[in-house]
């Protein structure tokens, strides 16, 4: 943005595709924050000069259900371009979006909140609409830059030298504005505390008006079906005549089986299944019977089988994107695989009278409490502490897996280097074995074997 100058809110008339809707905020934003700030400058700086007029436009003019959903889309997209930008300015942008997206909840009704936080967005249907008005766009901007040659003089005279010059992002080519894909698609069926989850808009998320909502769901004073016609088209229940949207809860228009779908509910059920299930899986590896299928053996895999139904409807709600976000999803799958494959040798081992694929069998089972026994303790993650280090050690066991790539390129120097100077004196298989030994902490064998390797290299 030059000096001097302001950037006038985007047109929202209110009938506009989310491509569209997010295209037009994008534009307004790369616009007006043209210089990277962290979030408490944003808020005490840049909000009254560059972000309140958006906010305030937002909320007099516009009444678009996706406004906050795009917002917070559009702090993924920004994210997503930080890779490109070495100035940290996509992510002041993204950080905009999400005070953007916050002051504007501030000023809704709880009414109002609810609808725009727990709006679901529609199958993407707008999608060719968006990305035809997207490619004009890139057409408009191909055809200005192929009529520019070697004739085209570098200033034209209506430039000012000060501020192309101090305007560093004239020389880098801005492409956070046009998406290469469709937000629309990307975030299809998801309302945008679930778009918020996926982005990592943690600041959003933590304001006191969106903590309400999110509390109000938690606690099942918030629910997400109804009854749409029927016998009672007021009750609130599930059935095939019931919708899917946001409402607050009414004890007397209320079918109490909605109230298992209640997420605290749902969680002590949980708790209470997978320790159920722990006592299964001790009551089979224990007393060890592979002769027969025990009792405790049968109701180990109905439990287990039950649990994977469960957690393929969890994913069919939630889509692939907002699963994956869910830090104990890859355990979950990992006691599914696991149960899977030790339930396909133990039926090997009985119908075919494999006693080596009982073995197995029982010895997957026994792998498996690698997975249940962190997961019947994931109720502690909902207490603050134990929460905040969820986020840690994920983040601790990427780097870590990061940091495995520099070991192995370093182990297989030390291999090489050592397997050729023992070469003679020990084998190949023999070497690899006593360097995985001094790698994991036994570094007193390497002394016992340095005379050997220096004799056998001289």
């Amino acid at each position: 943005m030059r000096a001097g100058t302001t950037v006038s809110p985007p047109q929202i008339a209110g009938d506009e595709s989310f491509d569209v809707l997010a295209q037009k905020l994008a534009t307004y934003l790369t616009q007006a924050i043209e210089s990277p700030h962290n979030f408490d400058e944003l808020k005490k700086v840049i909000y009254g000069r560059s972000l309140r007029p958006l906010v305030r436009y937002l909320v007099d003019e516009v009444h678009h259900e996706g406004v906050v959903s795009a917002l917070i889309a559009l702090r993924w997209h920004f994210s997503s371009c930080v890779d490109e930008d070495d100035r940290g300015l996509n992510e002041t942008r993204g950080l905009a979006c999400e005070i953007v997206a916050w002051r504007f909840v501030a000023h809704l009704t709880e009414r109002e909140a609810i609808d725009y936080l727990c709006t679901e967005l529609p199958p993407n249907i707008n999608g060719g609409q968006a990305t035809s008005s997207a490619s004009a766009e890139n057409g408009e901007i191909q055809t200005r830059d192929e009529e520019a040659s070697e004739q085209t003089p570098l200033l034209d005279g209506t430039e000012n030298v000060d501020d192309s010059f101090y305007d560093e992002d004239d020389d880098i080519q801005d492409t956070t504005t046009v998406f290469s894909g469709s937000l629309d698609a990307e975030f299809a069926n998801l309302n945008a505390l679930e778009i918020a989850a996926i982005a990592g808009a943690k600041h959003f998320l933590s304001e006191k008006s969106i903590q309400r909502v999110v509390n109000g769901i938690w606690k099942g004073d918030i629910i997400f079906w109804y009854q749409t016609h029927g016998q009672n088209p007021t009750l609130d229940s599930i059935s095939m005549h019931s919708t899917k949207k946001a409402r607050l809860y009414n004890k007397n228009k209320s079918d109490p089986y909605c109230r298992l779908r209640v997420p605290l509910y749902l969680k002590v059920f949980e708790v209470f299944f997978f320790v159920t299930l722990l006592a299964f899986y001790y009551a089979v590896l224990i007393p060890k019977q592979s002769e027969r299928f025990t009792i405790q053996e049968t109701l180990l895999y109905v439990w287990l089988l039950a649990f994977s139904y469960n957690e393929l409807g969890e994913f069919w709600d939630a889509g692939l994107t907002f699963y994956a976000t869910d830090f104990w999803s890859s355990w979950d799958l990992g006691i599914i695989a696991t149960g899977l494959a030790s339930f396909i040798a133990r039926m090997v081992g009985i119908f075919g009278n494999d006693e080596r694929a009982t073995t197995i069998s029982f010895d997957i089972l026994s792998i498996q409490a690698l997975f249940l026994v962190p997961r019947v303790f994931s109720i502690l993650s909902l207490h603050p502490y134990f929460g905040m280090l969820l986020p840690a050690l994920k983040e601790m066991t990427k780097d870590f897996i990061r940091f495995l790539g520099l070991v192995a390129i370093l182990y297989l120097g030390f291999d090489t280097t050592f397997t050729f100077l023992a070469r003679g004196t020990y084998s190949f298989a023999t070497m690899n074995w006593l360097l995985v030994k001094v790698f994991f902490g036994s570094g007193y064998l390497g002394f016992d074997v340095a005379d050997k390797v220096r004799y056998s290299a001289l």
